[in-house]
């Protein structure tokens, strides 16, 4: 399962929303996550999903990086003919941390839902994964979440411990 410690990314989108529990109404809101990460990260969703996506380059291909090392699958292996795939993938009951400050002032929202995975392939071995956290922020909580759309944030996604591996 999935789970990111002091990760940076971009916090691209913040939408509230009211949501409905019983007859009452309590806020809501979707947050957007963008990052970009190795391609090593595709084995969290499915080990053959790297392979799929990227190959080891040709011998004409290969840049000072791939000459000083082992070749890795860096090379887009349908060069530009995926541009992005979605991913059907929910984590239920997860711990999703904005890291703000010196840590003091973290916006902690429990028993998220992260799920609308989509992965964007990038000649080189890297992989831009966005993705959306449902979560129900307090008024202090929003106020800042509101303040900081749009930047580039660090973050930390803590899967529940009882959930089923896939």
């Amino acid at each position: 399962m999935l789970s990111l410690d002091h990760q940076i990314g971009q916090f691209t989108n913040f939408n509230p929303r009211p949501e409905k529990h019983g007859p009452e109404s309590v806020p809501g809101a979707d947050l957007k996550i963008s990052m970009t990460v190795s391609n090593d990260v595709l084995n969290e969703f499915q080990p053959t999903l790297k392979s799929m996506l990227f190959r080891e380059p040709e011998p004409n291909e290969e840049d000072l990086l791939d000459k000083a090392g082992t070749p890795g699958l860096t090379r887009l292996r349908f060069g530009n003919r995926i541009n992005k795939i979605g991913w059907a993938y929910d984590i239920v009951g997860a711990d999703f941390t904005i890291h703000y400050g010196t840590g003091k002032h973290d916006i902690e929202l429990s028993d998220t839902t992260v799920d609308g995975f989509t992965f964007e392939p990038m000649d080189g071995g890297s992989v831009v994964v966005t993705f959306r956290v449902k979560c129900s922020p307090n008024e202090q909580q929003g106020g800042k979440l509101f303040t900081l759309m749009g930047g580039e944030i660090e973050f930390s996604l803590v899967p529940p411990e009882d959930a089923p591996l896939e």
